[in-house]
C-alpha cells in the first residue's frame, strides 16, 4: 500500500462539515423512502448505513475489537444487508444527528492519536490519516447520491476530494476488477489535478500502483478530482467529464484512457 500525504486536523474538520451537509439533506425528512438513482437503496436507506457505519468506524478507532464483513466487496455487501436488517431507523432527524455526532466522536478521538499509528477498520489495518481520509469520502460516496434523489446540490467538493485521496488510492489497489483486467499489460499515469499522481501497470493482468514512476507509460490521464470520483463510482459516465475535458489522455496509447474506468470496481 502506498501512502499520500494529508493534513489530518484539516480533514478532520472537512468530515465535520461533510456530516454537516448530509445531515441538513435529510434533517427535514419525514419521509425518506424516496428512492436513488443508480442505487438499490433509498435516501433513508443510505442514511441508515452512514448513521451506523460512522459509529462502527468511531469505535473501532477507539480501540474496540469490530469488524464489518471482511474487506471485500462481497464481504461488504453481506454486511451492509444484515446492517440494513437490523437497523430500522428511518427517521431523517434521528439519523442526522447519529451521523453528526458519530463524525465528531471520530473526530476527536482521532486528534489525539499519534501520526502514522496504524488502526483496525473495515479495510484493515490503515494508518490513522488514511481512516481519517476513509471517513470523509465515505460521507460524499453516499451523500452526493442521496443529495441528486433529493434534488438538492452535491456535498462533494474538490477540497474534500483531494483530502480523501488517501482512502481513494488505496480503494484503487484493493478492488481491481480481475476480470476486466485479465490478459491486460499497459501501464497509465493518473494524474489528479490539484493533487498526486499515480503510476498504475497492469502486466499480463497483475496490477501494480506506485507513486514514481516504473516504466514507460502507455497512457497519462490527467483528472479533475471530482469528475474523476464520480466516474470511479459510477454515479456518472466518462463521457461528460471527456466532452468537458475534465478527463483527457494523451502518450503512445491515449485510447487506454477509454478501458481505465472499468478496471477499478467501486468499493
Amino acid at each position: 500500500m502506498t501512502a499520500v500525504a494529508t493534513d489530518r486536523r484539516q480533514t478532520q474538520e472537512l468530515a465535520r462539515t461533510m456530516a454537516g451537509r448530509v445531515a441538513a439533506l435529510i434533517r427535514p425528512l419525514t419521509d425518506t423512502s424516496v428512492s436513488v438513482p443508480r442505487s438499490l437503496w433509498t435516501v433513508g436507506e443510505h442514511a441508515a448505513h452512514l448513521a451506523y457505519t460512522k459509529d462502527l468506524m468511531a469505535r473501532m478507532l477507539a480501540g474496540e475489537p469490530l469488524t464489518f464483513g471482511d474487506g471485500t466487496r462481497e464481504g461488504f455487501a453481506l454486511a451492509n444487508m444484515e446492517v440494513l436488517e437490523g437497523y430500522p431507523e428511518r427517521n431523517g432527524a434521528v439519523l442526522a444527528d447519529r451521523i453528526e455526532s458519530a463524525v465528531d466522536a471520530f473526530c476527536r478521538t482521532a486528534a489525539g492519536i499519534p501520526p502514522g499509528a496504524m488502526i483496525n477498520s473495515p479495510l484493515g489495518r490503515i494508518p490513522v490519516e488514511t481512516f481519517t481520509a476513509y471517513l470523509l469520502a465515505h460521507l460524499m460516496m453516499h451523500g452526493d447520491p442521496m443529495a441528486t434523489a433529493l434534488r438538492k446540490p452535491r456535498v462533494m467538493d474538490r477540497t474534500s476530494v483531494l483530502a480523501s485521496l488517501p482512502f481513494f488510492f488505496l480503494a484503487m489497489e484493493r478492488f481491481v476488477d480481475v476480470n476486466a483486467v485479465k490478459g491486460l499489460t499497459a501501464s497509465y499515469a493518473l494524474h489528479v489535478r490539484g493533487g498526486p499522481s499515480r503510476y498504475i501497470t497492469f502486466d499480463n493482468g497483475r496490477a501494480s500502483f506506485s507513486p514514481t514512476r516504473l516504466r514507460r507509460v502507455d497512457c497519462h490521464i490527467s483528472a479533475d478530482p471530482v469528475a474523476l470520483v464520480r466516474v470511479g463510482l459510477r454515479q456518472i459516465e466518462q463521457w461528460g467529464p471527456i466532452a468537458t475535458l475534465k478527463l483527457t489522455a494523451w502518450g503512445p496509447k491515449p485510447w487506454l484512457a477509454f478501458r481505465f474506468a472499468g478496471l477499478i470496481l467501486p468499493p
